[in-house]
């Protein structure tokens, strides 16, 4: 038996054959394994279950004092696995083929699975060790020498991590893997590997006479970088390797540079920090590190003077990188480990510009940290270049701040869509609008007022058209004062109020006048009457909340929470100024706030109410500094105020079949891995996702194919459409989870425990459960210390219920252990 692991932070489990398919078969593994292939982002990488095939674990406690199977050298049992990678392959699944071609072959040298590593670029080779020759990493050489290939010797370790692979990708499988125990390899190297001794027992020379080298084969050895051989051979591996375009030997120098600037700097002290860095900057490539460390002058002259043990320190900080990965997530958190700000003050004084790759991922730097802020800004600066309004939307915003940019915008532009619909591919009968609730949150002086200068901007055309309304409004309202103090006026004509359709509201707006405007602002749109959507923005969401205790919006929060869905709503008031009827409500809004005010609005009390899972909350990350000499685009306004127009414009349905299938194919993946998982608080939060992934992307494609729109009225949509449909969803997703998860979790354990609580056992319970099997009246009454006839009256109904069935007279039988 092997076992695997869910995440980082998660102790092993067993795996069944059952167990393995459906890992490997999951919506979500191909979508990260093809993703990262695609980027070359590891961050996908990581998210990935990992086999260990090598061992299982014993229970051990976590420092925080949780029990489990947790992966560690120490807990270690020893199975007769051995794993094997084959690194830097440009055609994986040719580089076996005469031997995945014949089975018995395979079988024969004890392989049991053969599998495409996430890569693309690699194997790994799963097969039975054998005692004789040696421990885990020996028959690695063993195996490596019969195969003709190179040992990654970073493989060693018990607790070794294999990530999954899809389904496609596996090459060969004998289902004795899920089956296979040897337990004499276990007792003999069990003990060794958990004192953490995994280097080879046995010396393993090249010997060419071996067979054919498969390195030999056409591509199997391009790209390969060994770290073993001297000085030279590391320094040329060093040299060939850049961080982001920055040469390796160049960032070590500086970094050297200020180590050891001072005086009595220990060098073992240096190589361990180095280390540490070097491991997560190389996306944990311990023979990469190695080559990088050994190249170092330094680094020689301590092993020389003293046989320092470098690629031990190497092991030490790959277990420390990943240690402190299980403490966060215990904790919670799923951020990783940062580099020294030694290293970070290393790449600044090489002019690194930190664009697409974070320096750290920590929340002491940012609190959320956990969010791939970068990812998602690197996604949307290449958008840019193909949407209009994205660069001048972008100019001079922190690269972090570009979602909370990009949402809000795009919701200022779908509300002036107002006058478009769509059908959704759940119950596509019905019409759909564009609705928003957006909330951008960020720390005091984080810059929300970014949000504010755009808005007045895009909704040039909402307010403008409101001023003559407004107008009106004001004259009816000083008509209505003049009558009663001028004698003249009150002869006057009756006044007549107003019917206004004014759309955009204020924080400090009366329940009364909003839905009046509300109601009258209807437009007849191809011969049907379509209501236009209300807007609200407040730059403070605390000024919202306020607004909403007092009696000016007192019903505001239902009216907030039907507007996602254009819910029904209705009122009967014995005020005759007020409006009496149903209605739908059409209001989008924005509000930036804090942390605390977002508290305020949704917390763990009224979760349940569905609020959270309508919202957009994105982040505005306290990121950037003043410019004292700003990039400036003169044609950016113009460039904003022609769209919001031209939009302003735009009527009818809108053709959305790509998105919803991309839609439909992004939740159903997602719901399935939740229903797997039996998560429920994931599977709520990803009920509307994909709502947010049309009406964020649909204005900015509906600017990139306005030509085609102008002239048919259709949408020819490509990849990159769907693409920028499913980072809206992404960005959603990843947002609902940092800011409702926990609190969605909540909701649900919460349930559970009020249901245990109900059910919890009694007396009554207790002493049914003491009963025999068989039981006659007289023991009844001495469990329930009843009398004879109560104790016939409840016999008699239990009989009746089926809970006991009647042997005999006098003698019955329980049916069930416990009572209902």
């Amino acid at each position: 038996m092997f076992c695997y692991q869910r995440n980082f932070g998660s102790p092993t489990e067993i795996v069944t054959a059952e167990r393995f398919w459906a890992l490997v078969r999951a919506p979500q593994t191909s979508e990260l394994i093809d993703g990262y292939r695609e980027t070359g982002n590891a961050a996908l990488k990581r998210k990935l279950p990992a086999f260990i095939f090598q061992a299982t674990f014993e229970e051990t406690v976590s420092k925080k004092g949780n029990k489990g199977a947790w992966r560690c050298q120490a807990g270690s049992r020893l199975n007769g696995l051995c794993v094997m990678d084959i690194d830097h392959v440009e055609n994986p699944r040719e580089l076996l083929g005469s031997y995945t071609a014949a089975p018995t072959q395979l079988r024969q040298l004890g392989i049991l699975l053969i599998y495409v590593t996430p890569s693309g670029k690699g194997l790994k080779i799963v097969f039975k060790a054998d005692a004789a020759k040696g421990n885990l990493i020996d028959n690695q050489h063993a195996m490596a020498k019969v195969l003709g290939v190179e040992v990654d010797e970073s493989c060693k370790d018990a607790s070794r991590m294999s990530f999954i692979c899809k389904e496609s990708d596996i090459l060969y499988l004998d289902n004795e893997l899920f089956t296979y125990e040897n337990e004499e390899f276990g007792k003999k190297y069990n003990e060794q590997y958990r004192n953490g001794k995994s280097q080879p027992t046995l010396d393993f020379a090249e010997d060419s006479a071996g067979g054919p080298h498969l390195a030999a084969v056409e591509g199997a050895g391009e790209n390969q970088q060994p770290v073993s051989g001297g000085d030279g051979e590391n320094l040329r591996i060093a040299e060939s390797l850049t961080y982001h375009d920055v040469p390796y030997p160049t960032i070590i120098e500086a970094w050297s540079k200020q180590r050891f600037s001072g005086s009595n700097v220990s060098r073992h002290e240096a190589s361990v920090v180095l280390a540490r860095d070097l491991y997560i900057m190389t996306d944990r490539d311990k023979p990469k590190t190695l080559a990088l460390l050994m190249a170092q002058k330094w680094v020689q002259d301590i092993v020389r003077e003293r046989q320092e043990d470098v690629e031990r320190t190497v092991n030490n900080a790959a277990d420390y990188v990943v240690a402190q990965e299980n403490e966060n997530a215990k904790n919670g958190k799923s951020w990783l480990p940062k580099i020294s700000n030694e290293m970070k003050a290393a790449l600044e004084s090489v002019n690194y510009t930190a664009g697409s790759v974070p320096l750290c991922n920590s929340a002491e730097d940012d609190v959320y940290g956990v969010l791939p802020l970068d990812a998602w800004a690197s996604e949307l600066l290449e958008m840019a270049e193909h949407y209009p309004c994205l660069k001048e939307l972008f100019l001079n915003v922190h690269p972090h701040k570009l979602a909370a940019v990009w949402f809000s915008s795009a919701a200022l532009f779908g509300t002036l869509m107002t006058r478009a619909f769509y059908h959704f591919w759940y119950e596509p009968e019905l019409v759909r609008r564009l609705n928003y609730c957006i909330f951008i949150i960020g720390d005091p002086g984080a810059g929300k007022n970014i949000v504010e200068k755009f808005y007045k901007k895009i909704a040039d055309p909402m307010i403008q058209s409101d001023k003559c309304l407004i107008d009106a409004v004001n004259r009816y309202k000083e008509g209505r004062t003049e009558r009663t103090t001028s004698t003249k006026a009150q002869k006057g004509e009756a006044l007549k109020r107003p019917v206004v359709g004014i759309r955009v509201h204020p924080a400090r707006t009366a329940t009364g006048e909003f839905i009046r405007h509300m109601n009258a602002a209807v437009e007849t749109v191809q011969g049907q009457p379509l209501n236009l959507h209300m807007f609200s923005f407040d730059a403070e969401l605390d000024n919202v909340t306020k607004q909403n205790k007092g009696g000016d919006w007192k019903d505001r929060e239902i009216m907030e929470l039907k507007a996602f869905h254009n819910e029904e709503e209705g009122q009967m008031y014995a005020n005759q100024e007020s409006y009496t009827g149903m209605f739908n409500i059409y209001w989008n809004f924005i509000y930036t706030g804090t942390p605390y005010a977002l508290h305020r609005k949704v917390n763990q009390r009224n979760f349940g109410t569905g609020m959270s899972t309508r919202l957009a909350v994105i982040p505005l990350p306290d990121k950037g500094s003043a410019q004292r000499r700003q990039q400036v685009d003169p044609n950016a306004n113009e460039t904003l105020r022609t769209w919001a127009y031209r939009l302003d414009k735009v009527e009818g349905e809108l053709p959305i079949e790509p998105l919803n299938d991309e839609t439909y194919e992004w939740q159903s993946s997602h719901l399935e891995i939740a229903e797997f998982n039996g998560d429920k608080a994931d599977r709520t939060l990803l009920k509307r996702i994909p709502y947010y992934g049309i009406g964020i992307s649909l204005p900015f494609i509906l600017m990139r194919h306005w030509d085609e729109w102008q002239e048919s009225k259709t949408l020819t949509m490509d990849d990159r459409d769907k693409r920028l449909c499913r980072l809206a969803m992404e960005i959603q997703y990843k947002c609902q989870q940092f800011f409702f998860g926990e609190m969605a979790f909540n909701y649900f354990e919460d349930q559970n425990k009020e249901f245990v609580q109900r059910r919890r056992t009694t007396r009554y319970n207790e002493c049914f459960r003491k009963l025999p099997e068989e039981f006659k009246t007289q023991q009844f009454m001495d469990c329930f210390g009843a009398s004879q006839p109560t104790a016939w009256k409840a016999i008699s109904r239990f009989v009746n219920e089926g809970i006991v069935a009647k042997v005999k007279y006098g003698l019955y039988r329980k049916l069930v252990q416990e009572l209902p």
